[in-house]
């Protein structure tokens, strides 16, 4: 059993606590009764005697859903525009209300009018999640997520279908917008934050999509294959620090198939390290229509059977009981799973006979996106470009993209909002703007836009290519023009992507198109002409090239997707009216070419059909900064990241405590370290700990991160002193030859610094005198798929 003890959701607090209904007395005698602890071991009680009171058929409803478009078994109150249900159940016994799931990696999906209902119900789109994660600050994203709770409360909602918190393993995956980070301890961390800021509202989440799933080419089918310590180190770590920190309602498994089999009908995985060794408590459920049930009865068996508990959409009810028929699924195993949704589902509101306002504060939730949004932005680069003076300076915008601004990405991961700010309009409503080039982008964009049908029932969405500059004398002029008349340049990138398909290396997506390139080399010789500065914004759902165009400007602000009011957002942190203290989550690599992940992505097609169908980890743990830091490659922009609009000194850093040769698997290392504001404005930093640990039996990435803090808002002069604790279930690294997480003897440097640049960063030690074994785990779990060595794929090794 691993030592990550899972922290149960206390519902109400305890004087004494045992099992469900046990009282005590107080010393006086009295016949006061403690109050229950309402935790999952509560409700896995009731939820027991419930089972008991079914019948074969009741169960079979329970752990299949209803099927795409079918009649959930007793749906009070349907909400419409959810992704799917929990069948209830409806006997003279029991009354189980159906449960509603709903998408929501950027904030709750659910449609915007109802039949026989005049009413719109709007929520908020809030900033992706590589924004969200590019704040460094859990505090905001905890935040973040209550209010999102809230909306998916008093919306009728039960269970939010997020966070997504895979790795960034590739900068194409084309979901990489829901996703936090190439790092699974930025990953695990911002990821149990939003948990437990939704959470806390009595909803609950559905972290997704363990594992694997790393790329959308073939998704629903495509084999990742990689060595078991490459799993369990870099893919599994961040929802293993999620169940550790948050323990969430509901684990989504993913659609892929991991070393051969497909991820839901793998016990070692679903039941074997998610509850044996993690201690999960919640219900596992199936991405829609995962696995092979659509082609293979037995798929949907092999799934409880594994402990994936919930098969979503549903619909596979003959199936199961095809499967109990033949003896391939038990009774008992039919009871385990139920058990485990019903201790999730008594949790919630539609179980509760909640009555739902349809009326969160939206107003109040706006704001929060908006300064979530601010504070995530990154400020690459900055040669006294920005902040641009909203009071003196006018400003010229160039790009279609501010006309065509992108509040978030596509698929489950777009959400019915009220409004998206555009670009030009928070320019706008910030600064005095060339109008003359704002009508000509409005009308190129109306006369040259492109529609894109929604897919997986998301809204339809347009995409318009850059305009020319070659032969074009109408938008020559303007930038002659404007190039005299105003004060700075802002030219506007945008980029889009979403579920079901991978971007592409090439021209126009992650390289600039030609146009692109044109009109900042275009727009920068006028503006530099005149001594004036050019700055660009990046309104993109990853990461793009920076390498070959960086130096031709003077600032480049990269703004991701922030949310309904993205173009508020970017207009606060170019008018200074908010200091940038975003920080990069992933790696900005000088090319695409040097991510050792480049020439396997997305997967090799073994079959003839066009289509990948393996896709091998061929880097291990060298993953993003891992990599690029271990074997000393350059990179455009390093992970960890960001400038200021103020300057941040480091002193003092010190191990404070040290208490592993002490206490073993329960011990850490503790560091502090003074941040001081050392310019001339507020502002906040986030800063990180990266360690280099000896290598005994172990290789190991020159660096890892394994703490990381954000200051409060420091003014100029001030310092404060900030803590890390390192645990060692934290330290630790998986060593395969002996199933274990350990800590490795031997001298530790550990890097307080701004980024995982630590060159000009001065280390402090520790000692660690013997091996420390932190947990055990499942022997053979993940292992390579028959006639596969892991040296035949590995391309990256020390």
């Amino acid at each position: 059993m691993s030592d990550f003890k899972p922290r149960l959701k206390i519902v109400s607090m305890a004087v004494l606590v045992a099992m469900a209904g046990i009282t005590a007395c107080n010393d006086d005698s009295s016949d006061k009764t403690a109050t229950t602890v309402k935790d999952d071991n509560y409700y896995k009680s009731l939820a027991e005697s419930m089972v008991a009171q079914m019948t074969t058929s009741e169960k079979l409803d329970i752990a299949s859903g209803p099927g795409m478009g079918g009649t959930p078994i007793n749906l009070e109150n349907n909400v419409s525009g959810v992704a799917g249900y929990i069948n209830g159940v409806k006997n003279d016994k029991l009354d189980i209300p159906a449960i509603k799931l709903a998408d929501g990696p950027a904030g709750l999906r659910i449609s915007g009018t109802r039949d026989g209902d005049s009413g719109t119900y709007y929520a908020t789109a809030w900033p992706i999640g590589s924004l969200l994660a590019s704040t460094w600050d859990t505090t905001l994203i905890e935040q973040v997520g209550k209010a999102v709770g809230e909306e998916i409360k008093e919306y009728g909602v039960d269970i939010l279908l997020a966070p997504g918190m895979n790795i960034q393993r590739n900068p194409l995956n084309g979901r990489n917008f829901e996703y936090y980070s190439e790092d699974p301890l930025v990953t695990g961390r911002i990821g149990a934050a939003m948990v437990n800021g939704v959470e806390s509202n009595g909803v609950g989440t559905t972290i997704k999509h363990y594992f694997g799933n790393n790329s959308e080419t073939n998704r629903n089918s495509i084999n990742s294959i990689g060595e078991p310590r490459t799993f369990r180190e870099i893919y599994l770590r961040g929802f293993q620090i999620a169940v550790d920190e948050a323990q969430p309602w509901a684990v989504m498994t993913s659609y892929n198939k991991a070393n051969g089999t497909y991820v839901n009908q793998r016990r070692d995985t679903v039941t074997s390290i998610l509850r044996d060794e993690w201690g999960f408590s919640g219900l596992v459920m199936s991405d829609w229509f995962a696995g092979n049930v659509r082609n293979d009865a037995s798929s949907a068996a092999a799934q409880l059977n594994a402990g994936n508990d919930l098969i979503e959409p549903g619909g596979q009810k003959d199936n199961l009981q095809a499967s109990m028929d033949s003896g391939d699924l038990t009774e008992a195993q039919l009871n385990e799973n139920v058990v485990h949704i019903l201790t999730q589902v008594q949790k919630s509101p539609s179980y509760n006979h909640y009555v739902f306002s349809n009326n969160p504060d939206l107003n109040a939730h706006a704001v929060l996106a908006r300064t979530a949004a601010t504070e995530g932005m990154v400020l690459l680069r900055n040669e006294s470009a920005l902040p641009i003076a909203a009071a003196s300076q006018k400003v010229a915008s160039f790009g279609v993209n501010q006309i065509a601004t992108y509040k978030g990405g596509t698929g489950s991961g777009d959400v019915n909002a009220a409004y998206t700010v555009s670009i030009a309009q928070g320019l706008a409503n910030k600064f005095t703007v060339n109008t003359d080039l704002e009508t000509y982008y409005s009308e190129f964009y109306e006369a040259n836009k492109v529609y894109h049908a929604g897919q997986f029932g998301a809204a339809g969405y347009y995409t318009c290519a850059e305009a020319s500059v070659t032969d074009n004398q109408a938008l020559t002029d303007l930038i002659t023009a404007s190039a005299l008349s105003e004060d700075v340049a802002v030219i506007n990138i945008g980029r889009q992507a979403g579920e079901g398909a991978d971007r592409a290396s090439t021209e126009g997506d992650y390289l600039l198109s030609a146009n692109e390139a044109a009109l900042i080399e275009k727009v920068a010789a006028a503006f530099h002409a005149q001594d004036k500065k050019v700055v660009v914004v990046l309104n993109v759902n990853g990461v793009i090239d920076t390498n070959s165009w960086k130096n031709e400007v003077d600032g480049i602000l990269l703004a991701y997707m922030g949310g309904q009011d993205t173009g508020n957002a970017i207009a606060d942190v170019l008018s200074g009216d908010v200091n940038p203290s975003g920080k990069l989550a992933q790696t900005f690599p000088a090319s695409y070419n040097d991510v050792p992940s480049s020439a396997t992505f997305p997967g090799v097609d073994t079959d003839g059909d066009g289509k990948p169908n393996d896709i091998y980890y061929n880097e291990g743990i060298y993953v993003g900064y891992r990599y690029f830091s271990s074997f000393d490659k350059a990179v455009s922009y390093p992970f960890g990241y960001g400038l200021s609009y103020t300057d941040f000194s480091y002193a003092n850093a010190a191990v404070t405590d040290n208490t592993l040769d002490a206490k073993g698997a329960a011990g850490s290392i503790t560091l502090t370290a003074t941040i001081t504001n050392s310019g001339s404005v507020a502002g906040k930093e986030a800063a990180q700990v990266y360690i280099s640990a000896p290598e005994v039996k172990l290789k190991k990435p020159t660096i890892e991160l394994k703490a990381f803090a954000k200051t409060s808002e420091l003014s100029a002069g001030s310092a404060e002193k900030l803590t890390f604790t390192i645990p060692a279930k934290i330290l630790a690294s998986f060593d395969p030859s002996s199933n274990a997480w350990i800590v490795e003897p031997g001298t530790y440097k550990a890097y307080v610094s701004p980024s995982s640049d630590v060159s000009d960063v001065a280390p402090v030690t520790f000692t660690v005198a013997k091996e420390i074994r932190v947990s055990g785990t499942t022997a053979g779990a993940l292992a390579l798929p028959d006639g596969v060595d892991a040296a035949s794929f590995t391309t990256v090794s020390e």
